[in-house]
């Protein structure tokens, strides 16, 4: 349907008439008929069905005068006669100008929403960043891409037992975010600390680290395709006041005057889906070394008995239709039994972990959840013990949480090192199944640092060690207490 300024300016062509004409016609200046032509501005509302009335009745008038009421018939694709031709253009004239009133209608709340809004008050900069940005991104019913410019180190707090995230999108969160690493490697032990907390407590959310180098001065956020936020940072780096924009058009600009800071030469982590991470090669070549420290909170995926890897091999298969995961399992047989019989493997585990998997049997293995059956597990147990007196170089540091008081929701993400690669990986992304599951870490660095802060954990007054011996002497003096918890534990039956 045109709208009411063209449909006008084409009967004032089509019959001919001049705007001085129509003008008079209707009672107007001439400034005015040219404005409702150009689209500038409307008849008022209450006048709109006395002018469109006039308009019609000059109009049909000139075209019966000219005898053109077939070409009208084609140029308006209307069906008239003499006598319905009048109300057939008033008609015309009323249906445009309602839907032009509709759509002019919602430019103005179009405006309105993309009005921007700046935030000076202390409290409305608070309000806006701890409540009205978390609703406005759960908000939304499609992945996000969010570009932040402000350190990380900024959001690492001491306070751990707050450090927990409400935020729980139905959909992928990807947040490409500055690091600041001559800030974060002056005090490793700390910020290590605190950015694994941050991790965990904003597990539902993936994120990109970069180097800050080219964006420590930006001090802006962009949700693409949505919003930009301006901030101005006082002396301790804290916001003092912000710029919100909401139209997608400077979103948009904003967002790509930006991207170019964000270079996959700094970047130092990386989230990263399944595919990426296992075709690629990554980790073939993870377990192709020596060294390793592998910290798990969800079960124990390593050592198993050869009676469990036919099992696994069938659900990645038959319940999973995952035949690329089935092939993968057979091949991890082959080569964990190498590395098991020879290698240097130090295994993090939680006390809490350990329990659950005695209760539950539940292993995330590759991409692959199973539940070992009580049976399962206590042949699992006597594997561990029978490799681990093949080979002494292994040996178990078990985390008691309990020590440590406030961050027990904070011990979710496993880690894996062998001081030359590093990657981490989300368990609980396999039971919700949204973002990626693993971080790629690329900074050599990082990895450094990660490794020496593995070594000093097993001083730490909350660890347990236990070498081949000592789990050997755990193991008698527990066994039968284990192994009745497992026979009481009841099977989650998930597999097939």
């Amino acid at each position: 349907m045109s709208t009411y300024g063209t449909l006008l300016k084409t009967l004032i062509n089509f019959s001919g008439s001049k705007l001085s004409t129509v003008a008079e016609e209707v009672g107007y200046d001439v400034s005015y008929i040219s404005k409702w032509c150009n689209k500038a501005k409307l008849p008022a509302a209450k006048m709109a069905p006395n002018i469109n009335r006039t308009l019609a009745a000059h109009f049909a008038s000139e075209i019966l005068k000219h005898e053109d009421l077939s070409s009208f018939s084609k140029v308006f694709s209307v069906d008239v006669n003499i006598d319905s031709l009048e109300s057939t253009i008033y008609n015309l004239l009323k249906d445009s100008y309602n839907q032009s009133i509709n759509d002019a209608s919602v430019d103005q709340t179009n405006k309105a929403v993309y009005q921007t809004r700046v935030l000076s008050l202390a409290n409305d900069v608070h309000e806006f960043f701890n409540h009205e940005l978390i609703e406005t991104i759960l908000s939304y019913d499609e992945p996000l891409e969010v570009l932040c410019t402000l350190d990380i180190c900024r959001y690492l707090s001491d306070n751990v037992e707050d450090a927990t995230s409400h935020v729980v999108p139905n959909h992928d969160i990807n947040v490409k975010i500055g690091l600041n690493t001559e800030r974060f490697f002056s005090d490793t032990k700390t910020n290590l600390t605190q950015f694994y907390y941050f991790l965990n407590a904003h597990v539902h959310i993936s994120f990109d680290f970069y180097d800050d180098c080219l964006m420590n001065s930006l001090n802006t956020i962009i949700i693409k395709d949505h919003m930009a936020i301006l901030c101005a940072l006082d002396q301790y780096n804290r916001i003092q006041t912000a710029v919100v924009i909401t139209d997608p058009e400077k979103v948009n600009q904003i967002y790509i005057r930006t991207l170019p800071a964000y270079r996959n030469s700094n970047l130092l982590l990386h989230a990263t889906d399944s595919d990426e991470f296992y075709q690629h090669g990554y980790r073939t070549d993870f377990y192709a070394r020596d060294n390793y420290q592998i910290l798990l909170t969800r079960g124990f995926e390593y050592l198993l008995p050869v009676e469990c890897w036919e099992s696994i091999t069938r659900t990645a298969r038959e319940r999973d239709q995952d035949e690329f995961m089935a092939q993968l399992v057979a091949q991890l047989q082959i080569t964990w039994e190498e590395i098991f019989e020879k290698n240097t493997l130090d295994f993090y585990v939680l006390k809490s972990s350990l329990l659950k998997y005695m209760e539950d049997g539940e292993i995330i293995f590759a991409d692959i959840v199973y539940n070992m059956t009580p049976e399962e597990r206590k042949l699992h147990i006597e594997k561990v013990l029978d490799i681990t007196k093949i080979n002494q170089k292994i040996n178990f540091h078990v985390i008691d949480e309990e020590l440590l008081p406030n961050v027990q929701h904070l011990l979710n993400i496993s880690v894996f090192n062998n001081r030359k690669k590093l990657f981490l990986k989300i368990p609980g992304r396999y039971h919700r199944k949204v973002g990626p599951r693993f971080y790629s870490v690329l900074s050599d660095q990082f990895i450094r640092e990660t490794s020496q802060y593995l070594d000093d954990i097993k001083n730490s007054s909350f660890c347990l060690n236990f070498d081949a011996e000592g789990i050997q002497k755990f193991y008698d003096k527990y066994g039968s207490l284990i192994c009745r918890m497992i026979d009481l534990s009841p099977l989650k039956q998930t597999n097939l």
